[in-house]
């Protein structure tokens, strides 16, 4: 686990999916790539529409439906609600779609939901759902076959109060998978920002067992923010979509094809050819070596956000990926609004260090933890009424610098309670300044505004809440520790403490400013 994204196992009838999983949804009756070359690529599941497939091959067909995509894998099918969505209504009954998809054997089975769609109409949000839970309870008195994962689709859309609603009555029926529904068309509109906060609460009011399913995502740039809320499967046809459109995806955005001077991937499709050769191909087969290289593109990023999560590091692969579009950027101050849910499942240590670039990072679990920690449950030595603020040492580990080292040698440091302030956690007992996340942060040389002005909060609020008589603070010469020390300075006349300022002109953790402050550590 790592932030809400998660790696799991997924056990169908017809196999194990490893999730998070791409589902590329296939036309039952028009096929650019063929189901049997996706599995060859590497994808071990597909969706198809039952609605359409039944409508091309009707309702009597005898042939399961692995056999009639020829796909071994695992099989999902959609039951024809999108086209709810599109053309309001279709020509059959949720009995009929329920029956057919128990027919041609489908692994994974969507219900017959009413779509709420992208609408301000509260009155029509409110019918969507209690229409979709009245058939979620009709479906579950009708199917026949168990060893189905039938899949209980969330509406409500923008209504959150609704979808909160829906979320939690669909979680607790005898659905094993738990789909956000009406969440394509938010998409359409890059309105990323009200996507997560779609995902977020319905994350948040379903079981954590049970997978969750985000209808329609199929754009590489935002499956590291769908993982990271806390999404496990998704679907789309934006493969073929794009294709058909002379659109080129890319982890980071689409392009058109006449935009184009390189092919800047290496799968089979784009090493074999140009650009101009692309472009001279006849509509049909440009169509289908561009679905093959979205394909690739598509399976790609679902495995390096897999192998984020393994690692550690989902945080800064989605941090790398919002920044593809505003849009997706502004959906990351969502994560804050549920931070608790974020934190509860960031692992307290990594494989990996932790990267720390700007002030967004500040939004990461792993360093509010801490400092909530250090505030609420550290207590300073019993006989240390006297503090000692130290800026970081030139080398990690701390405990291991030279500097300290040596000034710990001296009689006067056993007096004090030796603490360090460091961007981006604040005050940092010395105790705790080699373990993670402290010691395996790396950041550059220049913080920014924000990050500053945080820290210095984060250091006044440590001093306001822990007792010390007295305040001893070394102040590196560098900016942002000027502006701590304005925030301690405010602390100590909060507090009526007693503060004594250190500055040294010269090298911060030379002998002559050890000496130094060892001296007026004894006034």
């Amino acid at each position: 686990e790592d932030l809400l994204g998660r790696v799991g196992r997924l056990h169908t009838k017809s196999g194990v999916v490893e999730t998070p999983c791409i589902l590329p949804v296939i036309h039952p009756a028009n096929q650019p790539v063929s189901p049997k070359e996706m599995w060859s690529m590497g994808f071990k599941a597909v969706m198809t529409n039952a609605y359409l497939t039944r409508k091309f091959f009707g309702q009597d067909v005898s042939v399961k439906i692995h056999r009639l995509l020829d796909f071994p894998g695992v099989v999902a099918t959609d039951s024809g609600a999108y086209q709810i969505l599109v053309h309001g209504g279709i020509d059959a009954s949720q009995d009929e779609i329920i029956d057919f998809e128990e027919k041609i054997d489908s692994d994974i089975a969507v219900i017959l939901d009413v779509p709420t769609g992208l609408t301000p109409n509260r009155r029509h949000a409110e019918r969507t759902v209690n229409e979709t839970l009245e058939r979620a309870d009709q479906a579950l008195r009708i199917f026949k076959r168990r060893d189905i994962l039938w899949v209980g689709p969330v509406q409500g859309g923008l209504h959150l109060d609704l979808l909160s609603k829906c979320a939690r009555e669909m979680s607790s029926k005898r659905f094993p998978i738990i789909a956000l529904g009406s969440p394509t068309q938010v998409m359409e509109k890059y309105m990323y920002k009200d996507l997560a906060r779609m995902i977020l609460t319905c994350k948040s009011n379903i079981e954590p067992r049970k997978p969750l399913h985000l209808f329609g995502a199929g754009h590489p740039s935002m499956l590291a923010l769908a993982v990271s809320l806390g999404c496990d499967l998704f679907d789309s046809a934006s493969y073929n979509i794009y294709a058909r459109n002379n659109r080129y995806m890319t982890p980071y955005g689409t392009f058109k094809l006449d935009e184009l001077h390189y092919l800047p991937c290496s799968c089979e499709v784009c090493r074999k050819t140009s650009v101009k050769e692309l472009s001279d191909l006849p509509f049909e087969e440009r169509t289908r070596r561009l679905s093959i290289h979205n394909l690739n593109i598509l399976l790609d990023e679902v495995n390096m956000i897999k192998q984020s999560i393994f690692e550690g590091g989902l945080w800064e692969h989605l941090i790398q990926r919002v920044r593809a579009h505003p849009k997706l950027f502004e959906s990351i101050n969502q994560l804050k609004d549920c931070y608790e849910m974020f934190e509860a499942h960031t692992p307290i240590s990594k494989r990996r260090g932790l990267f720390y670039f700007d002030h967004l990072d500040l939004l990461r679990p792993e360093v509010e933890r801490f400092r909530r920690n250090v505030n609420k449950n550290y207590s300073p030595p019993e006989k240390s009424r006297n503090l000692l603020l130290l800026p970081p040492p030139p080398s990690k580990p701390y405990s291991s610098s030279r500097p300290i080292k040596r000034f710990l040698k001296s009689a006067v440091a056993g007096k004090f309670d030796i603490c360090l302030y460091i961007i981006p956690y604040g005050v940092v007992p010395f105790e705790l300044s080699d373990i993670y996340p402290v010691a395996q942060t790396e950041m550059h040389g220049q913080p920014d505004e924000i990050s500053i002005l945080n820290t210095a909060e984060a250091v006044f609020q440590y001093l306001v809440s822990h007792r010390y008589e007295r305040v001893v603070a070394y102040v590196s010469n560098e900016y942002w520790a000027r502006k701590v020390l304005s925030k301690v300075k405010s602390a100590c006349a909060k507090t009526s403490r007693k503060l004594t300022v250190f500055q040294h002109r010269g090298e911060s953790w030379g002998d002559e400013a050890i000496e130094n402050l060892i001296r007026i550590m004894k006034v």
